[in-house]
């Protein structure tokens, strides 16, 4: 019993450490310049950004929504003009649900595919 404690222990202290360190080393990066970026490159996200891990800073356009499995958090950038949703991952669905409309939000978050509005982050973790 007391290897079993230690081990769920540990994996804990892994999973905080993990987050810790991606939110470390995920370059920093509003919505409003992946907006930007989007737009320049024809409504598609650019290679260099497809699939990578960013540390996203928006606002919370309105609260967080259940769709399936997942929690989505509708996002805009401080001017209103860039739309996106960020998908939560289990770990953080209860904080993704305390957000309200017009709280900061920062995430470390995937960059998705996506070819119209709004902007697509997953796997984000709070």
């Amino acid at each position: 019993m007391r290897a079993l404690r230690s081990l769920v222990l540990a994996l804990a202290m892994l999973s905080t450490t993990t987050v810790a360190i991606a939110q470390e080393t995920a370059p920093a990066v509003s919505l409003a310049q992946l907006g930007e970026v989007f737009v320049k490159s024809g409504h598609i996200i650019p290679d260099g950004y497809l699939d990578r891990r960013v540390t996203v800073s928006a606002v919370v356009a309105d609260s967080a929504k259940r769709v399936g499995d997942e929690v989505v958090v509708p996002l805009t950038d401080n001017a209103a003009n860039v739309q996106g949703q960020a998908s939560i991952e289990r770990l953080s669905a209860t904080k993704a649900r305390s957000l309200h409309q017009g709280q900061m939000f920062s995430a470390v978050c995937t960059v998705q595919f996506t070819t119209s509005g709004p902007l697509s982050l997953g796997d984000c973790d709070l």
